[in-house]
C-alpha cells in the first residue's frame, strides 16, 4: 500500500489559528460550547459549528480553515493487479478507490453460465445459503462446470465485478460487492432466451441484488427477454448488458433503452474493432486482454502475451468483459448513494465519462469511455 493522501471537508468543523497561547486562551474560555479539540503543538482550536460567521473577527487570529480530512490512498496488494489490470487505470478506477471499494450490502447478479463460486478468489462474494441458482441443471447449485475450459466465461465476468480485492492475491475486482449466479447458458455458451427470461425474473426477486449483468446478446429480439427486463424495472433493478462484438448493430438486451448497453474500448484507446456501435449505445469501458478469474483447476498459457502461466486465472476480450466493469462501477455509485435509480446512474455514468471521439454523444462511442473517478465523486449525496 503507498500512503500518498487526498482531501476532502469535514462538514461543520473548523480550525483557528492564533498569534499567541493567550489569545488562545481567552477564546477557549468564551466558546467553551464549540470547541471540539486543540491542535497539538500550535495556538490553534478545533470548532464544530453550523455558522463560523457567529465567530468574532480579531486580529489576534491569524487565520480560519475548514477541517480537511485526509486519507490513505488505495492501492490492493493483489498479486496480478500491477502488472496486468491496465483497466484500473485507464479508467480512473485506482483513483476512485480513495473514495469507495464497494459494500457487500450491494448484491450484483451475474446471468451467464455458471460461476465458481468456490474460486479462492470469488469464495467469499458469495452467500453460502443462496449463491443463485442453476437454469442448466434446475438446481440450487449454480457451480461451473469445472472440468471443461469452455465453462469460464461466468467465472471471468463474476471476477471483473468483485474478485476479492487486497487478499495478496490474483487479481481486484472493481469493488467488493455480494455475487449472485443464474446460470442460464450451458457448457458452449449458448443460452436460450427462456433462460436468460428466468435467470433475470429470479435475479429481479432477490432483494439483495441491485445490479444485473448479462455479457450476452443475440441479433435478434425476444419477447420473453423484455417482458423479463420490464419485470427487473418494477423491482428497481439496474441492468447492464455488452454491446456485442461482431462490430455491427447493438445486440438485445443490451439495445433496449431500459438497459445500460456497453461497448469495449482497447489497450490503444480507441474503441475496439470488434465492438458493436449504433444509437443505442451508452458507454465505454475497458473489454480487451481483461485479466480475470476463471476455474480455479484450469491453466492459461501465455496469457495476455506475457509468457506466464496462470492458474485459475486468464485473459479475454470481448465486451462481455466492458459490461461487468460498468456493473462494478454502478455498484460502486450504489455504494456510496444507494438511493440512486437507473436513470440517476445512468445519467452520472454519461456526465462524467472522458468524451473520446466526436463532441458529446457519438454512435461509436456512446457518451464516451467510463471514469470512475469522477462518477463515484458526482455520486455523493449532496448536503
Amino acid at each position: 500500500m503507498i500512503l500518498l493522501l487526498i482531501s476532502q471537508i469535514i462538514q461543520d468543523e473548523y480550525i483557528i489559528r492564533f498569534k499567541d497561547s493567550s489569545s488562545k486562551k481567552k477564546f477557549l474560555n468564551a466558546h467553551k460550547d464549540i470547541v471540539k479539540k486543540e491542535v497539538y503543538g500550535l495556538s490553534a482550536i478545533v470548532v464544530k459549528t453550523n455558522d463560523i460567521s457567529k465567530i468574532q473577527k480579531s486580529s489576534n487570529i491569524l487565520y480560519v480553515q475548514n477541517a480537511i480530512n485526509f486519507r490513505i490512498n488505495f492501492t490492493p496488494n493483489d498479486t496480478y493487479y500491477r502488472s496486468y489490470q491496465w483497466n484500473a487505470y485507464v479508467s480512473y478506477l485506482d483513483k476512485a478507490w480513495n473514495i469507495a471499494t464497494g459494500s457487500q450490502s450491494i448484491g450484483i447478479a451475474v446471468v451467464d453460465q455458471g460461476v465458481d463460486y468456490q474460486h479462492p478468489d470469488l469464495a467469499l462474494q458469495f452467500d453460502p445459503s443462496n449463491k443463485g441458482y442453476d437454469f442448466i441443471e434446475n438446481d440450487n447449485d449454480p457451480l461451473a462446470d469445472n472440468n471443461t475450459t469452455t465453462d469460464i466465461h461466468g467465472t471471468h465476468v463474476a471476477g471483473i465485478i468483485s474478485a476479492s480485492m487486497n487478499n495478496s492475491l490474483g487479481i481486484a475486482g472493481v469493488g467488493n460487492f455480494r455475487l449472485y449466479s443464474y446460470r442460464v447458458c450451458d457448457v458452449n455458451g449458448n443460452c436460450s432466451d427462456y433462460n436468460v427470461a428466468s435467470g433475470i425474473i429470479m435475479a429481479s426477486k432477490n432483494p439483495n441484488v441491485r445490479i444485473i449483468n448479462l455479457s450476452l446478446g443475440s441479433s435478434s429480439p425476444s419477447n420473453v427477454v423484455k417482458e423479463a427486463i420490464d419485470t427487473a424495472i418494477k423491482y428497481n433493478k439496474i441492468l447492464v448488458a455488452a454491446a456485442g462484438n461482431d462490430g455491427g448493430f447493438v445486440n438485445y438486451p443490451a439495445a433496449y433503452d431500459s438497459v445500460i448497453a456497453v461497448g469495449a474500448w482497447d489497450t490503444t484507446s480507441k474503441k475496439a474493432s470488434f465492438s458493436s456501435f449504433g444509437k443505442e449505445l451508452d458507454i465505454m469501458a475497458p473489454g480487451v486482454w481483461i485479466l480475470s478469474t476463471i476455474p480455479s483447476n484450469l491453466q492459461a498459457t501465455n496469457s495476455c502475451g506475457n509468457g506466464e502461466v496462470l492458474n485459475g486465472y486468464a485473459c479475454l476480450s470481448g465486451t462481455s468483459m466492458a459490461a461487468p466493469f460498468i456493473s462494478g462501477v454502478i455498484g460502486l455509485i450504489l455504494s456510496i448513494n444507494p438511493n440512486l435509480n437507473f436513470n440517476q446512474v445512468k445519467e452520472i455514468l454519461c456526465s462524467t465519462a472522458e468524451d473520446v471521439e466526436s463532441s458529446g454523444f457519438d454512435d461509436r462511442t456512446g457518451c464516451g469511455l467510463v471514469n470512475v473517478y469522477r462518477a463515484v465523486i458526482k455520486a455523493q449525496p449532496t448536503q
